[in-house]
Order: C-alpha cells, then sequence, then structure tokens
C-alpha cells in the first residue's frame, strides 16, 4: 500500500507541467508579452530578454503595424509593445522561428528607449 501511495504522489508531482515563460505572463491561453516589435518587408518579430517570436500577419498584427509607425523613423527601428496572444509551436510555412505568435490584443505601443550599451565609432 505503501508503494502505492508513493507511485500516485510521484505521478501527480511529477505530472504537473510549468506552462509560464519568462516575460510572459499566461491566462486563458493567452500570454501577455512585453519586448521590441519589428515588421519589415513583410515579416515581423517579437523579441524580449528571454525569447524571440515570430509573428502571424493577422489584422492585429497589421493595427499593431499602424500605430508602430508614427514612433519609427526608418522602416527598420523596433519600437517598445506589450501585446496579449496566443503562442505556439507548431511548424508554418512561412514563420521559422521556433516560436511563434498570433496577436489578439494590443496592449501598448512605445518608441524605444535608448540604451548605454551602444557602440560608437569615431569621435565626438
Amino acid at each position: 500500500m505503501k508503494h502505492l501511495l508513493l507511485l500516485v504522489f510521484a505521478v501527480s508531482v511529477l505530472g504537473c507541467k510549468n506552462t509560464s515563460k519568462n516575460n510572459a505572463e499566461t491566462s486563458d491561453n493567452f500570454s501577455t508579452i512585453q519586448g521590441n516589435y519589428i515588421f519589415f518587408e513583410n515579416a515581423a518579430v517579437l523579441q524580449n530578454d528571454a525569447e524571440i517570436y515570430g509573428v502571424f500577419l493577422n489584422e492585429m498584427a497589421r493595427q499593431l503595424n499602424e500605430k508602430a509607425a508614427q514612433f519609427k523613423v526608418t522602416d527598420t527601428d523596433m519600437v517598445s509593445v506589450e501585446v496579449k496572444g496566443i503562442v505556439s509551436t507548431k511548424d508554418d510555412p512561412k514563420i521559422l522561428w521556433e516560436n511563434k505568435l498570433e496577436i489578439v490584443e494590443i496592449i501598448s505601443v512605445s518608441a524605444v528607449k535608448e540604451t548605454e550599451n551602444i557602440l560608437k565609432l569615431g569621435t565626438e
């Protein structure tokens, strides 16, 4: 009986799966992700400190592109975003990143803050 009880306990503890990700808050199958977003030539990527996500170009991604345009100086500039979406790892013929994101809600969009880790060539 002790062995059976120990086996049930071990299976229940080891069978639990932690689905949370770094820099992503998960609720109701949606993840809230903050990071730097770039859209260029029909491809979009969202990157935070822990992951890189290929973004599906749905209607919400198109709306995000429009909102991000006002914070960009050049087409290749990144913007800081917070979005809610569905993260998956299923194969896709167009998105080759391991993690893929389908945006379902745009929470915020802002300019990327300058950092001190910028390599400057030449003299000022």
